[in-house]
């Protein structure tokens, strides 16, 4: 019976991993950095980790006004979960700063917490990083190459000054979605560094041949094709009529295309690429990325809960405060203080790198190993990665209030609370010997 179980859990996971990666695999990944921009307001870029992070803060909004808006002195369902949270969050924060430092620090500590919280957990749901907006890369690069000055490539006398690479999946087109399809294959094409616009159209040709309409050329040619081989591949993407049409300035000119390329192995200038009845070389901008795998969102609570820090430090010693950083009594604590007022700033760099070096790099083995292995071992990661959004989300909080305690401290509040601690028993001692020199 043992055998059994064994061996149809086997089976089981065989199944899912030949489920996961010949029914459910996508383009490998492209791993970015920086957030992707969905659009723009005036001269703000609205990048997916800001979406996001709005959608995140809705969430709690809508959330706070669902449990409060009908409250009762016996709490239930909703109501109940909030309140003990909120008491949790509470409680925690008085045992570490006081029931008076508690109740100032509760507003930005408890927010911080749960705001870093719920956008953790929220980047690991599935339409994270797979739904979003096309960039066409195939137009990309034609317009990159026409362009007199590109946004990308260094012209300079004629050539290209730099290499740049370009990478998309290969997508179908159904209706006005874009969708990759499993195991969609990912390509990609680079402009060489001291080659001119022309000839890196030419290349550019034999390349869509080769992906799109089935040309048989190796790999290796396309980086240096013959003017033979150009113009074969031009006939390959004319006689297909799946792939993409490269169009002359008669067929653009209401379109409004780029300036024109002239094809040297061709003889002949041309003025756009059309990706309209074949698969389209594009990437994903997902609307919805990990708040905190963009390090301008983790920079800027960094900022915040520093700024909040300096504020409770002056509100509870005044000018006194800055004695920490500015002491010339004597060489010694003038260079602590100035070790101090360095500490201050390098605990933005600290709170900033912390948080974004782990979402960002859980986000990157999550994606990766959903490529590799769908269904399978994604799952264990997704189970690491709640403990881990957890984490940080405690780390953050409990830094922030930590660090906001010591500002609050008064100096010499230990030095002169022993002391009169001192005075109490000497008086109680003097006390005694006169009790028993009466007796």
């Amino acid at each position: 019976m043992k055998l059994v179980y064994i061996g149809g859990i086997a089976v089981g996971v065989l199944a899912l991993l030949g489920l996961g990666l010949f029914i459910a695999q996508g383009p490998q990944p492209e791993i970015v950095v920086p957030a992707e921009v969905l659009f723009k307001i005036g001269p703000l870029n609205i990048t997916n980790t800001l979406f996001t992070s709005w959608v995140v803060m809705a969430l709690l909004i809508i959330l706070t006004f669902a449990a409060t808006r009908s409250m009762s002195l016996l709490p239930t369902g909703l109501q109940n979960f909030v309140e003990a949270v909120v008491g949790f969050l509470v409680a925690q924060i008085e045992d570490i700063a006081g029931e008076k430092n508690g109740r100032k620090f509760f507003t930005v500590v408890a927010t911080i917490f749960l705001f870093v919280l719920v956008s953790n957990w929220f980047g690991l749901l599935p339409f994270f990083n797979s739904i979003g907006k096309t960039a066409d890369v195939g137009h990309e690069i034609f317009a990159e190459l026409a362009s007199a000055s590109p946004a990308r490539l260094t012209l300079k006398d004629g050539v290209y000054t730099a290499d740049k690479k370009f990478a998309g999946a290969k997508m179908q087109k159904s209706g006005s979605i874009v969708y990759a399809k499993p195991r969609a294959k990912t390509v990609d094409f680079t402009v060489k560094a001291g080659e001119t616009p022309g000839r890196a159209m030419d290349r550019y040709i034999v390349f869509l041949a080769r992906n799109f309409a089935a040309f048989d050329i190796p790999e290796a040619a396309v980086e240096d094709p013959t003017a033979e081989e150009i113009r074969v591949a031009a006939d390959a993407l004319k006689n297909s009529s799946t792939a993409p049409e490269l169009l002359d300035a008669s067929q653009v000119a209401a379109g409004g295309e780029a300036a024109a390329i002239k094809s040297p192995a061709l003889g002949t200038e041309i003025a756009g690429v059309s990706f309209e009845n074949s698969a389209k070389m594009a990437v994903v901008i997902p609307f919805f990325r990990g708040t905190f795998s963009d390090l301008n969102n983790t920079l800027a609570l960094g900022i915040i809960a520093f700024v909040m820090i300096e504020i409770w430090g002056f509100q509870a010693q005044g000018f006194g405060y800055l004695k920490k950083f500015f002491d010339f009594s004597n060489p010694i604590k003038a260079f602590v203080g100035i070790l101090e007022l360095l500490s201050e700033f390098i605990r933005i760099v600290s709170f900033t790198f912390r948080l974004f070096g782990n979402i960002f790099a859980g986000e990157v083995l999550v994606l990766m190993l959903t490529f590799l292995m769908p269904f399978l071992f994604v799952d264990i990661i997704y189970g690491l990665e709640l403990f881990v959004g957890f984490i940080q989300a405690a780390v953050f909080a409990l830094l922030t209030l930590v660090f906001a305690s010591m500002a609050t401290e008064h100096h010499g509040e230990d030095e002169h609370h022993a002391g009169h601690q001192g005075e109490e028993a000497t008086a109680d001692a003097h006390h005694h010997q006169g009790a028993a020199q009466a007796h």
